[in-house]
């Protein structure tokens, strides 16, 4: 098929699912770490750019600088997100049509984008883009192997690896751990064409040799970067932050009793659950670690007896989602087409499985993860589909596609503010119902700059929905007054810079000072009470639908002052 004829439709057919999606679609990043990334790159919790994005390898934040500093109100990180997820997606569509050719290819290029648009393009997020760029890449990368090269010059030859070795790289730029997720994916795909590597072992050894040489390079870039003394507090940090926030797969209520019991505070342990965490004394690392040494052996643990059970709960769970059904109906086609290398659907099932169970035992199982899994196991079935033996009359080929469109037109008109959360995989909206008008929020705050606001995580979280769309940038310092006791952000260097300007150097402890004001976290009158003071009250100043703003201050405080608390 003609190079241009089959980029041309895959690129209609990604145009028009891209269109459905930003016409009916709620524009907003699929997890918060993505928007504080993306405000983090312009400067919005310091006082300039910082391309140091803490998940994502610092490379493409320095990509994407010039773009900031050219058009500086845009949201190039956004864009750079899905910009990603249709170039993937056209290259995915643009396989298809090579190897099934146009008829074929169209109905299974249009299929497939259906299946997947929506979880990608409406819940777009850094481990989803990592995991679409490396597939297309590694897919790519299989195609060049497979295809046929006749009158072909050595650099149309070589063109696809090229390209696949970009797409890769820039998925292990997105998420290093979503990269390796679908190696043993990309080395199950070349297993099954291991004759084709044979004859391209030229482009195949030197394509693999830049691939990881390049990508375990730019890892290490990104990793010596956060080995620099100013992130020393936020490392050490992060440690304890995971260990009780992150990961719930642990008895709570037993570690509890078991601070109790050896002189700990409970009620500090249950704080450092709830994410309010930003004392630099009372919950300095080293006195955290006491808390979570104790966890480990009160860790879920996975019998090999219930093993079988999970990942068969797992995989019907996997059945109601699109992901599992594209990689069905790809291995069908095999079978129909290539009946030899139907193995492919048992070891790449297998292969699921296997992974699944990892993830299991380890409590980390969730479904953005899973789809990476589905989507690596479906791409890399392309490249070993056969020669169809009959061609599609026009007449089914365009009532086919008319189907698909009027359905999926009507299907996001109707309900194209419902995606599927990133973390469980059920039909919801992204939109947090909430009665707040985050208008007068941001201008109570905005009209006193000489305030610090000290935040509830939740209430930190909730601002990333309200104070700007995604495409659109967080504008430099706006996040800069406003620090949440909880979250990844504590110990960053800017978040640490704009205390030290306010005079905070614990913010937990300070915040009875006269120049803060805390919003959503009305009960730390007991914990000041036990840690610092006599005697501590709040006051309520405002209240704004959900979020109320409140001022600690000191009981008598000449007398607190003089006893020198």
């Amino acid at each position: 098929m003609p190079f241009k004829r089959a980029l041309t439709i895959s690129l209609v057919i990604n145009l028009f699912f891209l269109a459905l999606c930003l016409i009916f679609g709620d524009l907003k990043f699929g997890a918060i770490d993505d928007y504080f990334m993306a405000a983090r790159l312009t400067g919005a919790l310091g006082t300039d750019y910082n391309p140091h994005l803490i998940f994502v390898n610092a490379i493409y934040g320095y990509a994407l600088l010039p773009l900031y500093h050219l058009f500086p109100a845009i949201g190039w990180y956004y864009i750079g997100e899905m910009f990603s997820v249709f170039l993937s997606f056209t290259v995915i569509g643009y396989v298809l049509l090579q190897k099934c050719g146009e008829r074929w290819g169209t109905i299974l290029a249009a299929l497939f984008t259906a299946l997947f648009a929506s979880d990608f393009y409406l819940v777009v997020q850094f481990t989803q883009c990592a995991s679409i760029l490396s597939a297309a890449g590694m897919l790519l990368f299989a195609y060049g192997i497979v295809r046929s090269r006749n009158n072909e010059s050595k650099l149309q030859a070589t063109i696809p690896f090229i390209i696949a070795i970009f797409l890769m790289l820039w998925g292990s730029v997105m998420r290093w751990q979503a990269f390796l997720m679908g190696l043993p994916f990309f080395c199950l795909g070349l297993l099954f064409i291991l004759r084709g590597c044979w004859s391209a072992k030229w482009h195949v050894i030197a394509g693999l040799i830049i691939l990881f040489a390049g990508a375990f390079g730019m890892h290490v870039f990104d990793q010596k970067i956060y080995q620099s003394p100013v992130y020393e507090a936020f490392n050490k940090f992060q440690g304890p932050r995971v260990a009780l926030g992150d990961n719930s797969n642990y008895n709570q209520n037993a570690v509890y009793e078991d601070a109790e019991e050896l002189g700990l505070s409970g009620k500090d342990y249950h704080m450092l659950t709830e994410w309010v965490l930003y004392d630099t004394d009372v919950f300095s690392v080293d006195s955290i670690k006491r808390y979570t040494d104790l966890i480990p052996p009160y860790r879920d643990s996975i019998s090999t007896e219930r093993t079988p059970q999970l990942i068969l709960n797992a995989l019907s769970n996997s059945l109601h989602a699109p992901l599992f059904w594209t990689w069905f109906i790809l291995c069908i086609v095999i079978y129909t087409t290539s009946p030899k290398k139907f193995l492919y659907l048992w070891a790449s099932l297998a292969l699921v499985l296997i992974l699944m169970a990892y993830l299991l035992a380890m409590g980390r199982l969730v479904y953005r993860v899973e789809s990476g899994f589905w989507l690596y196991a479906s791409v890399l079935a392309i490249p070993l589909i056969g020669r169809f033996s009959s061609t599609i009359p026009k007449k089914i080929l365009f009532t086919t596609l008319g189907i698909i469109a009027i359905a999926n037109t009507f299907t996001y008109a109707t309900s194209g503010e419902k995606v599927r959360d990133p973390s469980h995989g059920s039909m919801r909206t992204l939109v947090v119902k909430d009665s707040t008008d985050y208008t007068q929020v941001f201008n109570y705050i905005d009209n006193q700059p000489d305030k610090i606001f000290l935040l509830s995580m939740n209430a930190f979280m909730r601002f990333s929905h309200h104070r700007n769309p995604p495409y659109l940038a967080t504008p430099t310092g706006s996040f800069k007054r406003t620090v949440s006791f909880g979250y990844w952000t504590p110990y960053l260097p800017e978040i640490t810079e704009a205390l030290n300007l306010f005079g905070i150097t614990n913010p937990i402890k300070d915040v009875i000072k006269d120049n803060v004001i805390i919003l959503n976290e009305p009960n730390l009158v007991d914990f000041l009470q036990r840690h610092y003071y006599d005697s501590v009250a709040v006051d309520t100043l405002k209240s704004i639908g959900e979020m109320t703003f409140f001022k600690y201050r000191l009981v008598n405080p000449d007398v607190q002052q003089a006893e020198g608390k």
